[in-house]
């Protein structure tokens, strides 16, 4: 009885741990074998559980057994009890699980009634009701088992449940029989045969139930491991495939599925690394070259067992990083990486790295390398400076997208215009080189070509501009240097800005040369401010009707500690051009009122003002301050404007000069007659003093119509009450006829020469002055001498 039934709880814990394993949905994909072992462990557990109890109920006799019955008593068990529990573990729901449950239950009084008949030399007597009973007990207690959930689920209930359905049917049901032996058998001993192959039986029942739960440990171990690495791959950003040893498919995760646009039904474990190929070339449209070329090419890799990185141009454009790494004696793991967003950004930030953003040209690191690849080679190219002018007051005037706008069409511009082997970079700013291949005289026709172009008016968010540009060209044809090659095209740009703009400027010899000599005179402009290097002298103004100086025009001077005397005509542009004319202009006025300080009062001083000085607020504040600390009127200081200074921003011009008159200060109009509009300047400006340049007065002597201007220039004046003022005058016919005319007063070598006076040669002065006055008193205007009184040297 014990062996029966540690046999039937051996069996029982097999059936219960097969069928709680084979009904987890996640653990049924190929488990056909454990199907065979849960048919196998029911159904021969029940069938050798009835053998070695029916030794327990009649241990005195020795039984034999008919061998077919037997043994078809061992299928049955199999069919009707191990086929209906494999069932349960493939039902969906739990009254399906109950019916096979007690289908099971029966089975198992099937298999003990066919195993009953078998039994020899006795005599058997069936008892229905007892039998009944088991039958429906053993439905019972399995139904039961499977109906209830928590039941189904735990392995030691569904142990015991299924050991006491085998014994309930059977004991039950052998409870009614009558077994009637033969005289002629002896009885049987303690350690009968019958016992002892039932022993024999538990141990190896025993033996197999214990290899069958390592087997299983082990199996669910490994499945455990095989989720876990089915895991970790469909978890990868990358696509992998596992190739082994026999070049056969083994592991792939659904990324490299995507990567490839393959679907999942297309390929599987255990492919041929051909038919793996095929498959994904079916998908991907490879030509059979390609096809071939990769299927050998992976054949090499499992051959090789090495390791290597490349990257994959796919035919869609993507590019994938491949790497492949050998799994020693196993086989090679291909990894895909997509790194198309990678190479494309790398592509814009190396594109960003040498092209400027606005424009898509080149900028100024693309420029310098293109220039050094050029002169390494040795040939021959021009280089191309490009400078829009005014573009500064185009941002100004109409805010910078306005002129990011203007600098992309100049860009289209010069990229339909030059030769496709040229090279066009942004340097920043409004500043664009061009590299091209023309040299000499063919380098300067592009050049001019381009200011034509860049020249013509261009509508930009419905405002008309009118661009224009400078071009310096350099070229290089032998020993230059990437820098030199630039300072020669910048010097070449400078030179053609200082000529007027809107035009193309060659290097030529001699031209750095000019340009290290200004910067040396800027340097010394800056010197010259700080030490006090300047001084002025100063031209005297005749009053024509009285013969009288009335006052001086204030002229700098600058002598050089090294050059000498340094004319204005050369010092004044470049001051201009390095911003240091507001600075020196502002020592002009305070020093020209310091002289006027010392003066007679009847003397005025007349200061000439630059146009940059015009277009500065610090103007009025200078005059003011100068006015104020040498304690001068304000009308005994007069500024003198040329016409050009009167062109750009009128309206400003026009406010500052009603500021300068407001304070006082007297405004004169300088050059009259050579400027742009003379007339409406007359008209729209308040001036005290015309002043008429000299080439009127030198040829109005023999050119009536010099003369018609200059009687015009002297009529305007009187008309509207502004004094005229005659220039260069030098000799005594001039003098003459400007007297006869009713010119006010003039200015030149025959009335005085510029002179830098003393305090000394002030009160000289005075003297003459107060002589001459008395002279005129008595007689009248006296004559202007041959040789004029003026302030020695």
């Amino acid at each position: 009885m014990a062996v029966a039934v540690g046999i039937c709880l051996t069996a029982g814990w097999s059936v219960a741990l097969l069928t709680t394993d084979l009904a987890d949905p996640t653990a049924r994909e190929a488990m056909g074998w454990r199907h065979v072992a849960l048919a196998l462990a029911a159904g021969l557990g029940v069938w050798t559980t009835h053998f070695i109890a029916i030794l327990a109920y009649r241990p005195d006799l020795l039984l034999r057994y008919d061998a077919f019955m037997t043994m078809l008593s061992a299928f049955v068990g199999i069919a009707a009890v191990g086929l209906p529990m494999v069932a349960i573990t493939q039902a969906r729901t739990r009254s399906q699980r109950s019916l096979a449950g007690a289908v099971a239950g029966g089975g198992i009084w099937c298999m003990h009634a066919v195993g009953i008949t078998g039994m020899m030399d006795c005599a058997h007597f069936f008892s229905w009701p007892t039998n009944m009973i088991g039958l429906l007990l053993g439905a019972a207690i399995v139904a039961a088992w499977q109906f209830n959930a928590r039941w189904s689920r735990s392995r030691p209930t569904g142990c015991l449940l299924f050991a006491l359905a085998v014994c309930v049917t059977h004991f039950v049901s052998l409870s009614g029989d009558i077994v009637i032996g033969s005289i002629d058998e002896r009885q049987g001993g303690l350690l009968s045969p019958g016992l002892v192959a039932a022993c024999m039986a538990f141990a190896v029942s025993v033996t197999c139930l214990g290899s069958l739960l390592t087997f299983t440990r082990i199996k669910v171990a490994r499945e455990q491991e095989s989720r876990t690495l089915k895991a970790v791959l469909e978890s990868m950003t990358d696509g992998l495939v596992f190739i082994d040893r026999d070049g056969r498919l083994r592991h792939f995760n659904h990324r490299f599925l995507d990567l490839f646009d393959t679907p999942a039904e297309a390929i599987a474990p255990g492919l041929t690394i051909d038919a793996f190929l095929d498959a994904i070339a079916r998908y991907r449209d490879w030509p059979a070259e390609k096809r071939a070329l990769v299927g050998g090419a992976m054949k090499q890799w499992v051959e090789a067992d090495t390791g290597f990185d490349r990257e994959c141009e796919m035919e869609d454009g993507r590019t994938y990083q491949m790497q492949c790494r050998p799994v020693p004696r196993q086989g090679i793991v291909l990894t895909f990486t997509d790194v198309s967003a990678e190479r494309t950004a790398l592509g814009d930030l190396k594109h960003l790295a040498y092209h400027d953003p606005l424009t898509g040209l080149g900028n100024r690191r693309s420029l310098r390398e293109t220039k050094e690849a050029l002169i390494a080679q040795g040939a021959p190219f021009s280089l191309l400076l490009i400078d829009l002018d005014e573009f500064k007051r185009i941002n100004d005037a109409f805010g910078h997208g306005v002129g990011d706008k203007l600098l992309v069409h100049v860009a289209t511009q010069l990229t339909g215009l030059v030769p496709r082997d040229s090279f066009i970079a942004r340097m920043g700013g409004d500043e664009i080189a061009i590299i091209v291949r023309e040299m000499g005289e063919a380098a300067t026709a592009l050049a001019e070509a381009i200011v034509v172009r860049l020249s013509a008016p261009v509508v930009v968010e419905g405002r008309r501009l009118l661009p224009s540009c400078s071009i310096g060209i350099s070229g290089f044809a032998g020993d230059l240097s990437p820098e030199d090659l630039m300072k020669r095209a910048d010097m070449a740009l400078y030179e053609a800005k200082r000529l007027g703009r809107r035009r193309a400027q060659a290097y030529v010899p001699g031209l750095a040369e000019r340009l290290a000599e200004r910067q040396h005179i800027v340097d010394d402009l800056h010197e010259a401010l700080q030490t006090a290097g300047f001084t002025l002298a100063f031209q005297p103004v005749v009053q024509l009707s009285t013969g009288i100086t009335t006052g001086y025009e204030a002229l700098i001077r600058w002598n050089h500690p090294t050059r000498g005397w340094v004319p204005p005509a050369l010092f004044i542009p470049i001051a201009e051009e390095c911003g240091l004319i507001e600075d020196i202009g502002r020592w002009v006025i305070m020093d020209a009122c310091r002289q006027l300080s010392g003066w007679s009062s009847h003397l005025h001083v007349a200061i000439n003002v630059s146009a940059a000085q015009l277009k500065s607020e610090a103007l009025v504040h200078h005059l003011t301050q100068a006015i104020l600390v040498h304690g001068i009127a304000a009308e005994r200081v007069e500024i003198e404007i040329t016409e050009t200074a009167l062109i750009d921003d009128a309206d400003r011009t026009a406010a500052t000069i009603d500021r300068i008159r407001r304070i006082g200060v007297k405004v004169a109009l300088d050059d009259f007659g050579t400027g742009q509009s003379s007339l409406s300047h007359l008209r729209d400006f308040k001036f005290d003093r015309i002043k008429i340049d000299r080439s009127f007065v030198v040829r109005a002597g023999f050119d009536p119509r010099s003369m018609a201007v200059l009687r015009g220039i002297v009529g305007v004046g009187k008309e509207l009450g502004v004094l005229t003022h005659a220039e260069g005058v030098e000799t005594r016919d001039q003098l003459d006829l400007l007297r006869m005319i009713g010119c006010d007063a003039v200015q030149g070598y025959l009335v005085g020469r510029p002179v830098t006076p003393g305090n000394e040669q002030i009160e000289r002065f005075e003297r003459v002055l107060q002589k001459a006055t008395a002279h005129r008193e008595r007689r009248g205007p006296p004559e202007l001498p041959e040789q004029p009184q003026r302030f020695a040297a």
